[in-house]
């Protein structure tokens, strides 16, 4: 007869768990949107958020989950950094490597 309580005690709370479990709430994926550089987010106080893609200079609303963006760059890695143009020419500057050689062919030699 104990055993038989102890059986049906625990068989109620496997139960009553199980159900806890259905219970909960799915968690949505989040989009590829939220790693990327170019976004812009507002999270609102009822756990709704907007999202806007800011690449190439215009602001655009995005209106669903990303997957896949061709444009996407992960906002945790380092800006690469690329000069564009020529040095102006400074007097007393020594002149080495690669620098010495388009610096000759500029001047025809």
């Amino acid at each position: 007869m104990p055993l038989t309580i102890l059986f049906m005690i625990a068989v109620g709370i496997v139960r009553e768990a199980v159900r806890g479990v259905r219970r909960l709430p799915a968690r949505r994926p989040r989009g590829m949107c939220v790693g990327c550089r170019f976004v812009h987010m507002q999270y609102g106080a009822t756990g709704r958020n907007a999202v806007f893609c800011t690449f190439g200079g215009v602001v655009r609303l995005v209106q669903i989950d990303v997957l896949y963006c061709t444009d996407y760059l992960d906002r945790n890695t380092s800006a690469r950094l690329v000069r564009i143009g020529f040095a102006p020419e400074v007097n007393g500057v020594e002149v080495h490597g690669d620098a010495q050689a388009s610096q000759a062919m500029m001047e025809g030699g």
